[in-house]
């Protein structure tokens, strides 16, 4: 920083910290955190609805799908270089 003092410059009055929420068929939430600072993506923590923790994925691991179906099943909306989109289906394995 160069010639500027503290007083010069804005904050932001709130960072959010939740990005979004997701509840699969096991009733295990999904919750995105924002990354640092406010900006990207963030990890995502796995609860239950009684508020056990589960666990945490890294930001630059999988991301919450888009569809979660029976037996672990869920679904991922990937878009390739020409801009077709395909469902990818994978089986998640959540076990500790």
């Amino acid at each position: 920083m160069s010639g500027g003092s503290i007083e010069d410059m804005t904050f932001a009055d709130e960072i959010p910290v939740i990005d979004g929420i997701a509840v699969d068929w096991e009733d295990r939430i999904w919750i995105e955190r924002t990354g640092e600072n406010g900006q990207g993506l963030g990890p995502i923590d796995i609860m239950t609805a009684d508020g056990r923790y589960l666990g945490t994925l890294p930001a630059d691991g999988p991301r919450t799908p888009w569809a979660f179906g029976p037996g672990g099943l869920a679904a991922y909306v990937e878009m390739d270089e020409y801009e077709v989109q395909t469902v990818r289906v994978v089986r998640l394995s959540l076990e500790r």
